[in-house]
């Protein structure tokens, strides 16, 4: 039976570049922000907070609410909808060994132009989201 998530993600800003992760979906590549799925109790900034350390290393200060967006999981159609924030990164060594458990599907992790994040992200109400900048 599908289900609906919320989650939080981040577009990591820092010195005009902004962070992208590449992962491992199904059987292919694809380019997100970081972030994950809000655990039952956790404020959206927790998760924002816990998500983005765990995945990239990094520590980051919540600038604004960018917006809402969504998409469906290839690997079971659940439904995830996600609140988008802009954050600034403290520093820009992206450190994908802190926690194996949640990086083993990121591939890498890259610092890209605003042109080059748009041309990266697929998902068109993300995209929406970051041409906006």
């Amino acid at each position: 039976m599908e289900q609906v998530f919320a989650a939080v993600k981040g577009l990591i800003e820092n010195d005009k570049k902004y962070l992208l992760i590449k992962q491992i979906i199904g059987d292919e590549y694809i380019y997100d922000l970081p972030g994950g799925k809000v655990d039952y109790g956790e404020s959206p900034y927790e998760t924002l907070h816990r998500e983005i350390k765990e995945e990239t290393g990094l520590e980051v200060e919540v600038s604004r609410a960018l917006g809402m967006w969504w998409f469906f999981r290839k690997t079971d159609n659940n439904q995830v909808i996600c609140y988008t924030f802009l954050c600034r990164a403290k520093s820009t060594k992206v450190d994908l060994t802190k926690n194996p458990i949640s990086t083993e599907n990121i591939a890498e992790a890259v610092w890209v132009s605003k042109e080059e994040l748009t041309e990266k992200i697929t998902n068109p109400t993300l995209l929406n989201l970051v041409k906006e900048l």
